[in-house]
């Protein structure tokens, strides 16, 4: 469309408000406040009335935070005592606990947006826009139309939740009622009852009183099940009358807010569509608070139209951000821990404290304080737990990397033993363990007699290697390095989805000889204890020159490898190996076969056979277990040569699960 038809078009709009809920109307408030709105044409997509109060929003504030947001006319009520129901009762000043009605910032906001005869469309979006020149087109049912800046406060859709997240709803039904008594102290709001059924989630009551006779109380639910209407009235019902009063309903409120650690699915249409609202985070997932934060990003998008540039929203803190993921995932796992959480919290620390805490203003030392508090035991458990999940969702190559720079590190502090400890754990676990399953990975075996007969075929190959150490040992030394470049080259190569040609046997040996040849002093002590190896000779022959050579153009081939698969896991684990060179030998090649590829065989395992870690764990323990004994026996009656022996005893283990797991790629993962 070319810009002259699009000038001529009837119906354009500077301003385009997706939904009329509390972020666009905090924002169509603060741009009329500053004079915003002046001379520009206004459109507002809601298909609700926005008639009635559909909602209460609350928050607290001190005055002259109350005051910088520009809320004082709104506020309908105030509390400065916040009680938790048989816990404790405090004043929470310079803080206020404010209230503000949800059909007073509609009808405030509505005032505003008829004085500039804005055009209200009561269909949906049919769907999202693209820019065209200086224009989003927007499409609705039965209309299309052009703005220029649109504030989107449409409900946030989740991506599918990790392992590490929680995806949970706050629900709640709530009366207004009148008593035939004064039953409530004005002063006090209740935040919190927990003497209520808990019925295996956190739920609680939630008292506003807005005069001596007339309060809102509400339940509330933390949970995956949302509250159904018959349930939360019949518990309403019990708690009321157990406080002994007389009453009648007035109104009913009811709503539902997501609590979710999950990413937020948001297309990004341009600086000119903004989200707003729970669309751009403003929800805090634990507390479902969201009404002083879309009242501060107001003033953000305002000034920024104001002076016309970007608006500068703060990332959030993510220490918050693991906290409230940590306390969503208890919530989650073990409902039965909030009520305990909760009144522990709020009976051990001020209540002032609690809410700059709960709005994110308190500073790290006093969030230590505050967990000191708590539980431990709950939340020490729960963030081993949130930690062993983040890892398992990071990429496999975080892992070898990482433990590269620690062992560094330790390595410098002469340490080197807590390396060499967790080396072994990583070896006798995954990394015997991914290749102790191959009797999983064949489709013959249903019986005992085909695993005695997959047993001795895999021992037999593997003696039959060991014979050629013994009789050959230059022989079987050339074809553990090439079938060990095959399989490490094929493991990646299929973790990382490239192509499998002859370039993935060439990123096994880049591989194997950055290991080798930047450890070459070692690499000769290592084959000077297996007998009779001939190939020796040649390599003591090498002169620095050629060595330096060698290493160079073994990082180069790895380089153009990672040019030619357009792949930056080939450029990381280059690093790692060519940092690991300052360490031995042994540790280096342990770091790769352990954190690199046995990671990523495991990985394979696991999604092929469809299976559980803990089942396949436990179904290789039994040969784990016997090619650790066997391992210890030789090196022990191996005298000073162990580390030879170990390379040995590794290859005649290492060929017959290379076989087995290329017939597990082919016939299994590629399906």
């Amino acid at each position: 469309m070319k810009e002259s038809d699009l000038n001529k078009l009837p119906i354009e709009y500077d301003f385009l408000f997706v939904g009329l809920g509390a972020a666009n109307c905090l924002l169509i408030i603060s741009l009329y406040n500053n004079g915003l709105l002046k001379g520009k044409t206004i459109a507002i997509i809601e298909p609700e009335s926005k008639s009635t109060n559909d909602r209460t929003f609350c928050f607290w504030a001190t005055d002259d935070e109350l005051a910088k947001l520009n809320l004082k006319t709104l506020v309908s009520y105030s509390w400065d005592v916040i009680e938790i129901r048989g816990i404790t009762k405090q004043q929470i000043k310079p803080l206020h606990y404010f209230h503000v009605k949800g059909i007073d910032l509609y009808i405030k906001a509505k005032n505003i947006l008829n004085d500039y005869n804005a055009k209200t469309f009561t269909s949906f979006l049919k769907q999202n826009s693209v820019m065209k020149l200086k224009f989003y087109e927007i499409k609705l049912e039965n209309e299309t139309f052009y703005a220029k800046k649109i504030f989107d406060s449409r409900p946030p859709t989740f991506l599918q939740s990790q392992k590490n997240q929680s995806h949970l709803y706050q629900s709640f039904y709530g009366y207004k009622i009148k008593t035939t008594t004064k039953a409530f102290d004005t002063s006090t709001m209740v935040m919190m009852d927990f003497n209520i059924p808990q019925n295996n989630f956190t739920q609680f009551i939630y008292v506003l009183p807005f005069s001596e006779d007339t309060a809102l109380i509400e339940l509330t639910r933390f949970g995956e099940q949302k509250l159904i209407k018959n349930e939360a009235y019949l518990i309403l019902d019990n708690y009321i009358k157990q406080q002994g009063v007389i009453f009648e309903i007035l109104d009913y409120e009811q709503g539902v807010i997501p609590m979710s650690s999950a990413k937020m699915k948001v297309d990004n249409f341009g600086k000119n569509w903004v989200n707003m609202g729970s669309r751009a985070d403003m929800l805090k997932s634990t507390t479902g608070y969201a009404f002083h934060a879309m009242a501060n990003d107001a003033l953000v998008q305002m000034e920024a139209i104001k002076n016309n540039h970007l608006p500068l929203r703060k990332p959030k803190s993510k220490k918050f951000v693991f906290y409230d993921r940590l306390l969503l995932k208890i919530l989650n796992e073990k409902p039965e821990y909030g009520k305990i959480i909760f009144e522990t919290l709020f009976k051990k620390i001020p209540v002032p404290n609690v809410l700059n805490f709960m709005r994110e203003k308190t500073n790290f030392s006093e969030d230590i304080n505050i967990f000191k508090k708590l539980p431990k035991r709950i939340f020490i458990s729960f963030a081993i737990k949130d930690f062993l999940q983040r890892i398992a969702t990071l990429p496999v190559l975080v892992l070898p990397f990482l433990f590269t720079i620690v062992s560094l590190m330790l390595s410098l502090s002469n340490l080197k033993y807590i390396t060499w400890a967790f080396l072994a754990l990583g070896f006798l676990s995954v990394g015997l363990s991914h290749g102790a399953l191959d009797h999983l990975t064949s489709k013959k075996i249903n019986n005992n007699k085909q695993l005695l007969y997959f047993m001795t075929s895999y021992i037999v190959k593997g003696a039959l290697l060991g014979i050629v150490w013994l009789l050959l040992p230059d022989l079987a030394l050339f074809i553990f390095i090439v079938y060990s470049a095959w399989h490490f080259g094929q493991a990646d190569f299929k973790e990382w989805k490239l192509r499998q040609s002859l370039q993935s046997l060439l990123w096994g040996f880049t591989i194997l000889f950055t290991i080798l040849f930047f450890h070459f002093d070692e690499l000769n002590l290592v084959l000077e204890q297996i007998p009779n190896l001939k190939s020796l000779v040649v390599l003591k022959n090498l002169s620095e020159t050629q060595i330096t050579a060698i290493q160079i153009l073994v990082v180069a081939c790895g380089i153009l490898l990672a040019v030619i698969q357009k792949s930056k896991y080939i450029i990381y684990t280059l690093i790692y190996l060519i940092l690991s060179s300052f360490l031995p030998l042994l540790v280096s090649f342990g770091i790769f076969f352990v954190g690199q590829h046995s990671m990523h065989g495991w990985r394979h395992l696991l999604k092929g056979l469809n299976e559980k870690s803990s089942f396949l764990w436990l179904k290789s323990l039994p040969f784990s277990i016997g090619g650790a004994l066997l391992i210890l026996y030789l090196v022990l009656f191996s005298g000073l040569q162990y580390v030879g022996i170990f390379f040995i005893i590794l290859s005649c283990l290492s060929l017959p699960h290379v076989l087995s797991m290329h017939k597990f790629y082919s016939k299994v993962w590629l399906k």
